[in-house]
């Protein structure tokens, strides 16, 4: 996925083998050492060729051989942790690096190399067009739009529940439904150029996945049901979208939960609770004006539209001191 859309944006890409430890037994926890070191000595060779004047770590196993070798090699470190915690590897990669980026405010520390920054998210999304998405959706004005997804891999246990749901919720809303390659429940599933008449019933219309489409999406939105990863979330801050939110349970650390934790604290979402039926909770938030108008106000303050032209001044701060000391 990753070199899908760095590619085309013009970027060199050179992938790395890398390795997850993996907190249950797998036989992988036996082999994906041996793939970390490889990944090691493979970030070293690029590096040393390279020479970048910073290195930006965005987190996760397969930042931590990159960061090792920019360590040994003297290269600047910027790390990015966008949950509200964080990970063995990025608290790993957090002793090495000169600045460490944070997406939520509980992570911050009394380290002064820590930066409350908020998550960098596409500011593209806010530049949607009502009229495309109605023209994508088949939809019309006058009744409100849900959208539904579950993440850039779509959610077997959400598109479960909206299809147990589907009646109860078609009756209120327009729904649109983001439900992952492979993952349709309902009729064929979409592609982006699917248009109206693709896996669409009256009141509802499912696509794999949206890309460009998404911001036309967002502009005929009035509320979302998905998951809890920190992107996902401070995208809907920077659209204002209130959301109804189901945390992925396996995550790493609980950190889908711990993130929509702060922001229904924050008074931006809901969190479904264990056996709360979701439409008798999204119907019950059409009919509260005053709470809608809330969490708007709550998602317009946790927005940080700023936050990657933040993290690239950080960034280039760093290149300058570098610069000066070369």
């Amino acid at each position: 996925m990753d070199a899908s859309l760095v590619i085309p944006a013009g970027i060199p890409f050179v992938p790395i083998f890398t390795g997850k430890l993996r907190r249950y037994f797998d036989w992988r926890n036996f082999t994906d050492p041996f793939l970390a070191v490889a990944g090691f000595f493979q970030s070293f060779w690029i590096m040393a060729r390279f020479w970048p004047h910073v290195v930006f770590a965005k987190g996760g196993f397969v930042s931590l051989p990159v960061a090792l070798a920019a360590f040994l090699l003297r290269r600047p470190i910027v790390l990015h942790e966008s949950d509200s915690v964080m990970g063995l590897s990025n608290r790993i990669v957090a002793t090495l690096a000169k600045k460490v980026c944070v997406g939520f405010p509980e992570v911050m520390s009394d380290n002064p190399k820590t930066v409350f920054t908020g998550n960098p998210v596409r500011l593209s999304m806010r530049n949607g067009d009502p009229e495309q998405g109605f023209r994508l959706t088949g939809f019309h004005p006058g009744k409100p739009v849900l959208l539904v997804w579950g993440g850039s891999q779509g959610s077997e246990q959400i598109n479960q529940l909206v299809a147990q749901e589907l009646p109860h919720l078609k009756s209120v809303f327009q729904i649109v439904h983001i439900a992952g390659a492979g993952k349709s429940n309902s009729g064929p599933s979409c592609g982006p150029d699917g248009g109206p008449n693709c896996g669409v019933e009256k009141n509802y219309i499912q696509f794999e996945y949206l890309g460009e489409e998404l911001p036309h999406i967002y502009a005929i939105t009035d509320f979302v049901v998905g998951r809890a990863g920190a992107n996902s979330l401070y995208e809907l801050a920077l659209v204002q979208k209130p959301s109804v939110l189901l945390p992925l349970k396996s995550a790493a650390h609980n950190h889908q939960a711990l993130n929509a934790d702060y922001f229904e604290r924050m008074g931006a979402s809901l969190v479904l609770k264990p056996g709360q039926p979701l439409s008798e909770v999204l119907i019950a938030l059409v009919h509260s004006p005053a709470q809608i108008q809330s969490m708007k106000k709550a998602l317009a303050q946790l927005a940080k539209p700023e936050a990657a032209e933040t993290i690239a001044n950080i960034i280039l701060g760093l290149r300058t001191q570098d610069s000066e000391h070369s």
